[in-house]
């Protein structure tokens, strides 16, 4: 019984992370060759903590880039917790049961972090030293340009309005994407930062016209 769901656990941790490292075991002791971001004990078969030296794509298990396929990651996340939601623990140890909430956790921060495109480009920017600035210089006449988009939403009433404005601030979050994938790529870090101070505007006024849709409950 124990080798079938040892080979399970094995085959899931090899279609998911492939570079090896060598630890120790917390429950057995056991010296263990493993994988980054591994989840179970080769020898007891015990979920292990998560790796603190790996980042949220590692975690994951997705490639480090933003131009990231969005249905991978959230197959790769339906993986992981098929395997790491707590649930699956209530008749562990408690440690483990520990173990499985704080890995489970992790995962969803590493999937809603990923998932979100300006969340997503903040945090590769971290990765590389760096944050947006407060004082990242943004054009005057694109701040009116924004502050006029704002009054449309808040205009919007019909809604034929509202779904018209929610294209055209999807479409322009998606150019934006595609830039800062191009930067990312390039290593334009000075080009990354201003593409994320414009997008923030975006996507404020994108969860504005996303709330005005559920709040008058339009069916898309």
């Amino acid at each position: 019984m124990n080798l079938i769901v040892f080979t399970r656990h094995s085959k899931f941790k090899m279609s998911m992370f492939r570079q090896i490292r060598q630890i120790s075991c917390w429950s057995c002791g056991k010296d263990i060759k493993t994988l980054v971001s591994n989840l179970f004990c080769s020898h007891c078969q015990v979920l292990q903590e998560p790796d603190k030296n790996s980042n949220y794509f590692k975690i994951m298990g997705v490639r480090e880039t933003y131009d990231l396929d969005e249905n991978e990651l959230a197959k790769k996340y339906k993986d992981l917790q098929k395997y790491l939601h707590p649930d699956k623990f209530a008749n562990k140890n408690k440690q483990e049961l520990e173990v499985s909430e704080k890995y489970s956790s992790l995962v969803n921060e590493a999937y809603k972090t990923l998932l979100e495109p300006m969340a997503r480009g903040i945090y590769m920017l971290r990765l590389r030293g760096k944050e947006i600035s407060e004082n990242t210089e943004v054009d005057q006449e694109f701040l009116i340009k924004i502050m006029e988009k704002n009054e449309e939403v808040e205009n919007a009433e019909t809604e034929a309005e509202i779904m018209e404005l929610n294209e055209e601030i999807k479409n322009m979050i998606k150019t934006l994407q595609k830039q800062l994938s191009i930067a990312f790529f390039d290593g334009d870090l000075k080009k990354v930062m201003k593409l994320l101070s414009v997008m923030k505007y975006y996507t404020s006024i994108d969860n504005q016209i996303q709330s005005a849709i559920r709040n008058k409950g339009i069916i898309r």
